[in-house]
């Protein structure tokens, strides 16, 4: 399943606004069947937050909206705003409209998530020194499946989707920076970025590196 527009996902707030990602990305007028994915993880600083995602099975695509806890929507015959856990949004049918219909049959409209503050915003550079470095020593296990949160008698006919776990990521084995940059280099020559750029961008997700040793005046 194809994510769309990740680079843009900080700018989204609503349902509607990842909808018409798929629209534009995907060139349709219409989405037929579209559904609401969330999965709760921990940052590195403990709190807790979860991924929210808008799924398009029929179109083999997905559209990320910025990590959350809560949002708020207007309930059904309601001109006033609520807030509602972001678990509650797990499951729910999406409308071409944007109106979500919830698990438990609420129909909500303006649906909005609230983003949960990082502790730091990693640049599309940092981003990708952190993929290079996961791929680098095969730390896939800092990903998580979606559908893994389901019951079995569910994940059936659930596509995978896999999001980033940023509680996962001290687990990354240590190597040498400049190990790492000479991968960098092979792997995706067009990222240029020195030792100490991989190493900050390292340290911001939680990650640690070796430090250098002093060398020894005899």
């Amino acid at each position: 399943m194809r994510p769309l527009k990740e680079d843009s996902r900080g700018k989204r707030r609503t349902v509607a606004d990842a909808l018409e990602v798929v629209r534009q990305e995907r060139g349709v007028p219409e989405i037929a069947s579209a559904e609401i994915k969330v999965g709760p993880f921990l940052l590195p600083s403990g709190e807790a937050t979860a991924a929210v995602v808008l799924v398009c099975p029929d179109l083999d695509c997905c559209v990320s909206l910025p990590a959350s806890w809560w949002f708020t929507a207007l309930p059904e015959k309601s001109s006033q705003r609520h807030r509602f856990e972001i678990s509650c949004l797990d499951g729910a049918k999406v409308g071409a409209d944007g109106s979500v219909v919830l698990t438990d049959g609420r129909r909500l409209r303006g649906v909005e998530v609230v983003p949960t503050h990082m502790p730091y915003e990693l640049s599309l550079a940092e981003e990708r020194i952190l993929w290079n470095v996961i791929r680098f020593t095969e730390s896939y296990e800092c990903y998580r499946n979606l559908r893994d949160d389901l019951p079995h008698y569910l994940q059936r006919g659930v596509p995978e989707l896999k999001v980033l776990d940023y509680s996962r990521l001290h687990s990354i084995p240590r190597r040498p920076l400049k190990v790492i940059k000479a991968y960098i280099e092979i792997h995706d020559p067009e990222l240029s970025v020195s030792n100490q750029k991989i190493a900050d961008a390292l340290a911001k997700c939680g990650v640690r590196v070796p430090r250098r040793r002093p060398r020894r005046v005899n």
